[in-house]
């Protein structure tokens, strides 16, 4: 690969660590090309991006990003073997989600690692987050609870007016 191109290659996905700082790493290796493209439709529905990365250039673009420089991010055994990141902004947990479902019909997808608010994931934290409500579950979860104390005070009062309206028409069936 020639120097320009592998510069070009770090400054996109320098871009790609600025814009979106969330990622997942996997192996993709066995995997056929129209299971990638299935993949990479899944990954685009939520708003997330996956790309097949050269090792040496995503660890160079980590290292001069902006948002990970300070931390010292080291993959170790894991980062061997052909690798795609999986781009997110806020959707890392449903990214988590749709990889975990996608491995169990295609167990060739092995998922390494990913890097999380800050702080890196091993395979087992990128399954435990799977397990996260996704940002619209959160959101319809706070929606319903502040939802639930209107309903129960509509609730009350439609009670209290029924009550009120019982009461005065056995009245008026008493006095006739």
């Amino acid at each position: 690969m020639a120097k320009q191109v592998k510069l070009e290659a770090v400054e996109e996905l320098k871009g790609k660590l600025e814009k979106r700082q969330n990622f997942i790493l996997a192996c993709y290796s066995g995997l056929t090309v129209e299971d990638m493209s299935k993949l990479r439709a899944k990954l685009r529905a939520e708003d997330s991006e996956m790309k097949v990365i050269k090792n040496n250039l995503f660890l160079r673009a980590l290292k001069e990003s902006d948002k990970h420089k300070g931390n010292s991010i080291d993959f170790g055994e894991s980062f061997f073997g052909p690798l795609a990141a999986i781009f997110s902004e806020d959707g890392l947990p449903s990214i988590a989600k749709i990889l975990k479902e996608y491995s169990k019909d295609k167990p060739a997808l092995d998922v390494k690692l990913g890097y999380f608010d800050g702080q890196v994931l091993d395979k087992k934290g990128v399954e435990s987050i799977a397990g996260l409500p996704s940002k619209s579950e959160l959101l319809s979860m706070v929606a319903r609870g502040l939802n639930a104390p209107t309903t129960q005070i509509a609730s009350g009062m439609n009670q209290i007016m029924s009550s009120l309206a019982r009461a005065i028409q056995k009245v008026g069936e008493k006095n006739g």
